[in-house]
């Protein structure tokens, strides 16, 4: 098999850079989202199974059970966006460095 070119080589690499520029970095914000997401579901969790509960409940407290619960169930949807997103740009470095 014949080595590849130059220029070949050139153009591979300006393609996979490309990629990641438009591809990889727009979600970037994503690992925010996440790991803001498990910090408000894990003090919220905390602060409702731990915290003395009084007997009334308020609608203050009726919507932050409602947020805590909603960020409990983004967690696996988060989970797995950000894990996919990881091996991809992992993946494209790989083949970036040869």
């Amino acid at each position: 098999m014949n080595k590849a070119s130059k220029r070949w080589n050139m153009l591979r690499h300006s393609v996979l850079e490309r990629t990641r520029r438009e591809v990889i970095e727009p979600f970037g914000p994503l690992y925010l989202i996440f790991l803001g997401t498990s910090v408000f579901y894990l003090i919220g969790f905390g602060r409702l199974s731990l915290a003395q509960q009084t007997a009334e409940y308020s609608v203050l407290a009726a919507i932050m059970i409602f947020a805590i619960a909603t960020a409990g169930l983004a967690l696996p949807f988060l989970t797995g966006a950000v894990l996919t997103l990881r091996a991809a740009d992992r993946k494209l470095e790989r083949l970036q460095r040869g």
